[in-house]
């Protein structure tokens, strides 16, 4: 192919992929989050106020702005936090989808996931569309400083234009308040707000299932990092600087599919996004050697990066030495390439921000799925490396498929996670364990006790509240950094257990004792630890 050829290849690739992309910086600012009824926060200090001591006073620019409790009120129907005696299963309903301007037909369209991937944590959408809204029990909000909306999870424009213009009033007014504080969260009942100022982008997370303010805090960075990775921060602020009310839907038509895709996952309770980690292929440890072998083997001048990934689980990851990709970077990434239709046919070469490797630009990624479910993504910081590594991974698959690699990972695709009943734990039904140090996790199947998408949308949503639990001030631990939690409801027992070196969450029946699931856990920790190269991706090919 000529020079001239290979040019106008790569920028028909690159404008499809990404239209907006520039080499402008990409800078998402971490947030501090802080568990209180009200919280602000300013450059200096955290103000955290507990309503429970009739001695506390509020801020003194309270008085300018609406009683944040009777707003919210007004705004959600507020229902009771799951208690002991309430039961944590949620009905699917199938037909509602994340997302401004969409319909499920609109969504399919537009190469987002299958609509049954979607279990909703409300009962099935009855009265107006009005009602149908206050009726959510988790909602995301993205908006600009002057009102405008940008995404919303429910909710047509008709129907959510009132309820921002109040948001948009409320933090304003703290905002224009001399103090420099910015509103970072309020509870009306049962319900908590947490809202992310981000320039000239609001983004709130409303949620009455449990979750803690760090937790949707979390959400929110993710959100947010999502947009600049499609508009990037300079260009956010140019735009508003020139037109302070742009509708920057205007700019996100063609790759919106993906926040409707993070959204939905982080809905479905995503444990990759709750624990910071992704989850590894599991797969035997000559075979991932192996495959690594084949990876530094044909591995080009211009690689940064390279990983194999099956159904969004990391199979194997090539990278130099004293660096690594990581996490957040990761499940974005994954995110795009596995809950949307958008790269499962042919090649594809596209700028993408990892802004924890580097928050300043683009790196560009070749992504090539080579089956159903498993991808080849090499990530490199030259624009020009795309036929480079083409031929990089044509000489990839050509050896992985000679030493029988390929069905290999097809094997462990079809045999998915491992079952509660391989590690002779009886009375767990399920857990999670999260390494620390590889910042990765395992989790059995949902088979036996979790079968119906609802009881596993039950069960995510319980561990969520297990994990606020045990990382709120009321757990038990000891300043060596191990701590628990154990957390009773009516048709399930939790247990949490975080030391320096992981963190467990499991789940057994009712009328299970401590003692018990005291000495499960234990095995559990000990099983993982025997297992641990089969289970985990430990350090990666290195170069």
């Amino acid at each position: 192919m000529e020079d001239g050829a290979k040019d106008d290849y790569i920028k028909d690739i690159y404008r499809h992929a990404s239209p907006n992309a520039d080499t402008d910086s990409f800078l998402g600012s971490p947030t501090v989050a802080i568990d209180s009824t009200l919280s602000t926060s300013n450059s200096l200090s955290n103000l955290n106020l507990d309503t429970n001591d009739s001695s506390s006073s509020p801020p003194a620019h309270n008085d300018d702005v609406p009683d944040i409790a009777e707003v919210l009120q007004e705004m959600l129907a507020t229902t009771e936090l799951p208690s002991s005696t309430t039961d944590l299963d949620y009905e699917p309903e199938l037909d509602l989808v994340g997302g401004h301007r969409r319909n499920l037909g609109q969504l399919n369209d537009y190469g987002s996931p299958r609509a049954d991937s979607f279990v909703s944590l409300d009962p099935p959408s009855i009265g107006t569309e009005v009602e149908q809204f206050l009726s959510k029990k988790k909602q995301f909000f993205i908006l600009s400083s002057a009102g405008k909306p940008i995404y919303t999870l429910h909710g047509s424009d008709d129907v959510i234009l009132g309820y921002l213009g109040v948001l948009q009033t409320v933090v304003s007014a703290y905002q224009a308040d001399e103090s420099g504080d910015n509103l970072m969260s309020f509870r009306a009942g049962k319900t908590l707000v947490v809202v992310a100022v981000e320039g000239p982008l609001i983004l709130a997370a409303v949620s009455k299932i449990g979750e803690s303010e760090s937790q949707l805090r979390a959400q929110l960075d993710v959100l947010y990092t999502q947009i600049l990775s499609t508009l990037t921060k300079n260009q956010i602020h140019r735009i508003y600087a020139n037109q302070s009310n742009f509708d920057l839907r205007n700019l996100l038509q063609g790759t919106d599919v993906y926040l409707d895709a993070l959204t939905r996952e982080i809905v479905n309770g995503s444990p990759s996004i709750l624990l910071g980690a992704l989850e590894p292929l599991i797969l035997r440890k000559s075979i991932r050697e192996e495959i690594d072998g084949v990876l530094l083997s044909c591995r080009t001048p211009s690689l940064l990066y390279g990983l194999i990934v099956s159904d969004s689980k990391l199979a194997n990851v090539i990278r130099p030495k004293k660096h690594s990709l990581h996490p957040p970077d990761l499940i974005l990434l994954f995110s795009m390439l596995f809950n949307t239709t958008s790269f499962r046919d042919g090649e594809h070469w596209v700028p993408i921000c990892l802004p924890k490797f580097n928050s300043t630009g683009f790196l560009y990624a070749y992504i090539h799925f080579f089956s159903k479910s498993s991808a080849l993504i090499q990530i490199s910081a030259d624009k020009n490396a795309f036929f480079e590594l083409r031929e990089a991974k044509q000489q990839i698959l050509s050896q992985m498929e000679d030493k029988g690699l390929i069905k290999a990972l097809e094997r462990a695709e079809e045999r998915g996670r491992f079952k509660p009943v391989d590690v002779a734990v009886p009375m767990v039904r399920h857990f999670l364990y999260k390494s620390r140090a590889h910042v990765q996790y395992v989790m059995p199947s949902y088979e036996t006790h979790y079968y119906e998408p609802h009881m596993q949308r039950g069960l995510l949503t319980f561990y969520h509240q297990l994990h606020a639990q045990v990382n709120s001030d009321s757990s038990r631990g000891s300043n060596n950094g191990w701590r628990f939690m154990h957390l009773v409801r009516n048709s399930c027992i939790g247990f949490a257990w975080i030391t320096p070196s992981f963190e467990l969450y499991c789940v057994s029946g009712p009328n299970v004792s401590r003692a018990t699931l005291a000495a499960s856990i234990h095995s559990i920790a000990k099983w993982v630890s025997q297992h641990r190269e089969r289970l985990f991706v430990i350090g990666g090919a290195v170069f």
